[in-house]
Parts: C-alpha cells; structure tokens; sequence
C-alpha cells in the first residue's frame, strides 16, 4: 500500500501534516536519545511513541523522514565547513 494516497484519501490536510511532522519529530527524538546507529531501537521507539499517540505509519514514511534529517544533516555539515573555509581566508 503506498502511504501518501493512502493518506490524502483517508485523512484532512490538517489531519495529513499533524501525522507526516509527528513522525519528523519523533525521528529526530529518537537520533537525540539513542545517537548514531542503534537504528532498531529508535525505530521500535518511533514505532511505541506513535502506538501511545494512536497512531499508525507505514515504513516508508518512517525512512522517508530518516532520510530526510539525514540529508538536512549532510547539508548543514557542508554548510559549516564553506562557513568556515571562507572564515580562514581573510
């Protein structure tokens, strides 16, 4: 089952976001708690903090998010270091 249509036909836009950012936030708890690595704990933790919160998500929108913060990351890394190459050159 693909978990965006699925979605868009079953839930309000409002409904939509709450879901897709809780699932964003909790990914980022889970990286903060448990660091790098660990992947099957902090998914098992995303997986009971949605379960408390009466939730369900697929897989996908799980790793759609990890991938997401770990792009985020990837660029703010890169970003740090232009920042700090161009600091050392005056």
């Amino acid at each position: 089952m693909k978990v965006i249509p699925w979605l868009k036909s079953k839930t309000t836009r409002e409904q939509q976001e709450y879901l897709l950012a809780t699932v964003r936030v909790l990914v980022y708890a889970a990286e903060q708690l448990y660091g790098s690595g660990k992947g099957e704990a902090k998914l098992q933790y995303v997986q009971d903090e949605l379960e408390a919160r009466g939730l369900s998500v697929d897989m996908p929108a799980i790793e759609a998010a990890v991938r997401e913060m770990n792009l985020l990351g990837s660029w703010e890394v890169a970003i740090e270091q232009e920042v700090e190459t161009d600091d050392g050159e005056d």
